[in-house]
Formats: C-alpha cells, structure tokens, sequence
C-alpha cells in the first residue's frame, strides 16, 4: 500500500510537494535528499512522524513542522516515536486542515490552513474536526510532505480480472485467502490496507500453504493442528520483592542532543542484566501444556532444553 491518497487541493502535484512514502524511499533506497528549508508535513500517523525526522536530519533543513487536523492524543501514530521527535526539534501543530496550496513561478510557497476545533465521534471512532470560519491563515514552505493515508495501486488488480471492495483493495476469502479469480491468492496490504510486516509475513505464510493445496488439488479450507510446546524447562521462582520490582525494562536511547543531525542507530540494545530482568518476567504460558501434573515425574527426554 505505497500509494498516497491525495489532498484533493490544486497545486499538489508541483515541485516541492511529495508523497511521504515517496520522500522515504527516495531517501532510504536511492540516497537522495529533496528536502529543504522550512518543510511541512500533512499527517498524523506512522509516515508523518517518520518523514519529519528523516526531513529534519538532512542538509539544507531549517525546520520541520508536522500539522494535524486533530488533537495528539487522537494522532495514531505511536507516542514513543511523537514523543521522541519533538525532542529532536520536529514542531506540532495541531487542528489544522490544509486548504489552498500556494506556488511561485511553478514551485511550493506555502500552504493556507484553517483551524478546527474537535466535534462530535465520527466513524472512525475519534472525534471529528470542524472548521472553524475565519481561522484561515498562510504558512509559508519550502517542502512539503503529504501522508494523509496509502492504498494499493489498484491498477493492476482490476486488470487481472478480480474483485476489489469498496476501500480500494482485493476481496478475498478471509480463511483461505483465494480471490474471486480461481488461481489467485493474496495477503498482506493489498487486502488489508496499510499493515505492519507481521500481518504481511504472516499472510504470504499462509498463502503459500493455500497455494499448495490448490495445486495439489486438496481441499483449501482443512481443520487447523494446534502447535503445542513439548519442553518442560523448571520455572524460575521469584521472591515477592523481585515481582514488586518486575517492571518492563524499556531499551537505553541515546540523547536527543546526540541524535540530532545524523542518522545514528537511535536505540540501543538491553545490557545483559536489563535482558535478563526482562526474560525472568516471562508468564511461561508453556507451563500449561508441558509441566507434569503433581505425582507425576517429567521424562528424562523432556526436562531442561531452552524455549
């Protein structure tokens, strides 16, 4: 799902103004740096806070400013990330909504925004923003990043014959993952939408089992076999003072100061005394399937081993 959705605003296609997952991957793939001067960010989500970073880091940038038509505590990207941006210097502005994109001589000047104020819970279950009339105001822009939500490209898949739904991606079995085409399979964002990298690997794993299946001309849809663990490990006892103190541990970074114009490695690995910790906390859900009942002697073939 790499497509941007568009701001529907004329001027958007000019120079200076980029899709976010563009601007990310023309900087992380092709080493190219298209940032500059002051630099706005349209969005609240994974990509804005991700692109203002990445803006920010590169030569030439004055400032980065992330404007949101919400609230931060209804922006979905994650707060560690807001958080950690904000002390590298990325600016927030929130209830503003973009709605005139100014140029000059066919290049980005600035954008004009309107402010808003939050209303009643929409679909989405946030609260929805409303103009407020008369707020409108000019900010001016050297760049501009634009990621108010991706798609799929749909092109494709409407020429290979299958059916889409109405949010722009490919319906599919939600078991067996076919689609309405005999032969095509599909997982991942092109029918989620946006996702993370689990759900995506996840999906293909499936995938290649249906796949399988149909050419074999098996069944697709067969009842699943749990996968339960068979190695019983003693579980640690801990004292009371040790669970009162068994907090998560939460990875060292390194200073806002120290990560500020580079591209540095921003958090650092556990010590072996904080993974330690982390593991002892461990709920042992295996405990229930592999731990011998009382009276009972575990097997020799099953004690100890690591998990």
């Amino acid at each position: 799902a790499h497509k941007s959705r568009k701001l529907n605003l004329k001027g958007e296609d000019i120079a200076g103004v980029y899709p976010a997952i563009q601007f990310l991957k023309d900087f992380n793939l092709r080493g190219k740096t298209v940032a500059k001067g002051r630099v706005g960010v349209i969005g609240g989500g994974d990509s804005a806070v991700d692109a203002a970073g990445v803006a920010l880091r590169q030569e030439g940038v004055d400032s980065a400013t992330i404007f949101y038509r919400r609230t931060r505590e209804e922006m979905p990207a994650q707060e560690k990330d807001i958080e950690s941006a904000l002390e590298e210097g990325v600016k927030l502005e929130t209830l503003m909504t973009p709605v005139r994109i100014l140029t000059d001589k066919g290049r980005l000047a600035g954008i004009e925004c309107i402010k808003n104020r939050l209303g009643d819970v929409d679909s989405s279950g946030r609260r929805k923003p409303v103009p407020i009339p008369g707020t409108e105001h000019v900010i001016l822009l050297d760049t501009l990043i634009v990621t108010i939500g991706d798609v799929p490209d749909i092109d494709y898949i409407t020429s290979m014959g299958v059916e889409v739904t109405d949010w722009g991606t490919m319906k599919v079995d939600e078991e067996t993952l076919s689609t309405s085409r005999p032969g095509v399979f599909a997982g991942g964002d092109v029918v989620t939408g946006p996702n993370t990298v689990v759900e995506a690997i996840a999906a293909g794993k499936r995938v290649t089992l249906m796949i399988g299946r149909y050419l074999r001309g098996e069944e697709l849809k067969q009842p699943g076999a749990a996968l339960l663990p068979d190695v019983y490990v003693e579980p640690l006892m801990l004292e009371d003072e040790e669970l009162e103190e068994a907090e998560r541990v939460e990875p060292p970074m390194v200073s806002a100061a120290s990560r500020k114009g580079n591209f540095d490695e921003v958090e650092l690995a556990f010590t072996v005394e904080d993974a330690t910790k982390e593991a002892r906390r461990c709920l042992r859900c295996d405990l229930e399937f592999t731990q011998p009942e009382e009276g009972e002697t575990a097997s020799p073939a099953t004690v100890g081993g690591a998990v």
